[in-house]
């Protein structure tokens, strides 16, 4: 059995799925809406009149209340057998409140109802009620109010078809929240981008016709201050902001290299800053091809996990306060349990020689590396502009989240 809060959050997330897809719910809704005004007004309409007589018994004492049946008001009815009611005329239905009786007539239309009300009323006046309603005699009866034509119809049709259009709604509402969502990345809807991920849209960038461009090298141009911009919100926004340190790792959320001229871009910004910047390529293992752009018994981050040193990996980058770690030449302990093991060891090692690390990641549909990264630094995601669908982002960044990573916020790469 699901806990009060279960419930609770099953709720809110019902809440939320319908709210993103409030357009096609807003559209169900008035269809069915539509569709229930339709049929009421197709559907066989009736309506109900009522007209209100009184028995009056002229007592010894005085007294005109007496308490009235309906069958006897039936029977008296039927003996006088007026003109004005007319056979295969609408049936009436009499039903007594102490000496007051109401006439009740449904038809097919309003003044119908209302004139055959009037009739049986009038009827019933001239009729002559028996010695059995009262010691005094004879009774009268008397027209207290006349049926007026109705104005809302009494037909079942409209509450039936009313509630059924709701449950149709509601049903529809259910499924359209629930299936599933084919959106893909829209670059203009920030608002949609931060609550896929729950963080915040830092940077959105045109995307570049040749990965191994720098723009960041070329200061003050509108790419270069986008990326400063980029350098400066994340040092803001960093873990370990006091003392001044960052830990990043950029990964893509599908497969591509979106993320490492984003990080490598960055790296330079920081530097630029007159930081003391680490630019680690987390690419390992075969998946990835030949390590890094060096020789392959060149050591790198694989190797710096493993035990080597760092000092002795890095070289220097193309700006003054940065230099590059790469991949490494791998050996037989996985990928991913050396992460798991070492990370974490590695990056506070890192930052006790330099002010940011900034380290690539591999996309996160390709392995679960980047989240174990993550777990021990800030995650950048990169996306790419219409290649990523919501549910699929929402679900890395949920399962980066349960995994114990923190996700800085997303960068979104535009492309035609």
């Amino acid at each position: 059995m699901r806990s009060r809060r279960e419930v609770a959050m099953a709720a809110r997330d019902v809440l939320a799925a319908a709210w993103r897809r409030r357009l096609p719910v807003v559209l169900v809704v008035v269809v069915a809406a539509v569709a229930a005004l339709i049929g009421a007004q197709l559907a066989p309409q009736r309506w109900t009149a009522t007209a209100l007589v009184q028995v009056v018994v002229a007592e010894p004492d005085g007294s005109s209340e007496v308490r009235v049946r309906p069958d006897d008001l039936a029977a008296s009815l039927a003996a006088a057998s007026p003109a004005d009611v007319r056979p295969g005329a609408p049936a009436a239905e009499l039903s007594s409140e102490g000496a007051f009786v109401r006439v009740e007539v449904e038809a097919g239309e309003a003044r119908t109802a209302a004139a055959r009300a009037d009739a049986v009323a009038a009827a019933l006046t001239r009729a002559r009620i028996g010695e059995e309603l009262g010691p005094g005699g004879p009774a009268q009866v008397v027209l207290v109010a006349p049926a007026g034509a109705p104005s809302a119809t009494s037909s079942p049709w409209l509450g039936l078809l009313t509630a059924l259009a709701a449950l149709v709604a509601a049903g529809l509402t259910a499924v359209a929240a629930g299936a599933p969502d084919r959106r893909v990345l829209r670059l203009d809807d920030v608002a949609e981008v931060e609550a896929a991920v729950a963080a915040p849209l830092l940077a959105r960038f045109d995307a570049p016709r040749d990965l191994t461009e720098l723009p960041a090298l070329t200061p003050g141009t509108a790419a270069a201050e986008a990326f400063r911009h980029l350098a400066w919100t994340v040092r803001g926004r960093g873990a370990d902001a006091a003392p001044p340190t960052t830990r990043t790792v950029a990964a893509d959320v599908v497969d591509g290299d979106d993320h490492v001229w984003v990080g490598a871009n960055l790296a330079i910004s920081l530097a630029q800053a007159g930081r003391r910047v680490l630019l680690a390529d987390g690419r390992m293992g075969e998946r990835f091809g030949v390590p890094g752009r060096r020789a392959p018994d060149t050591p790198g981050l694989y190797d710096v996990l493993g035990g080597a040193d760092l000092g002795a990996a890095v070289t220097p980058g193309p700006v003054s306060g940065l230099q590059v770690l790469p991949s490494g030449t791998w050996g037989d302990e996985p990928v991913g349990t050396l992460l798991a093991r070492r990370f974490a060891a590695f990056l506070d090692s890192a930052t006790s020689s330099y002010d940011d690390v900034v380290v690539l990641g591999p996309p996160l549909e390709d392995s679960d590396d980047s989240r174990v990264m993550a777990e021990a630094a800030d995650l950048v995601l990169t996306v790419a502009g219409g290649a990523v669908t919501f549910p699929t982002l929402r679900g890395h960044a949920e399962r980066l989240r349960a995994a114990g990573a923190r996700v800085l916020g997303t960068v979104v790469i535009s492309r035609p």
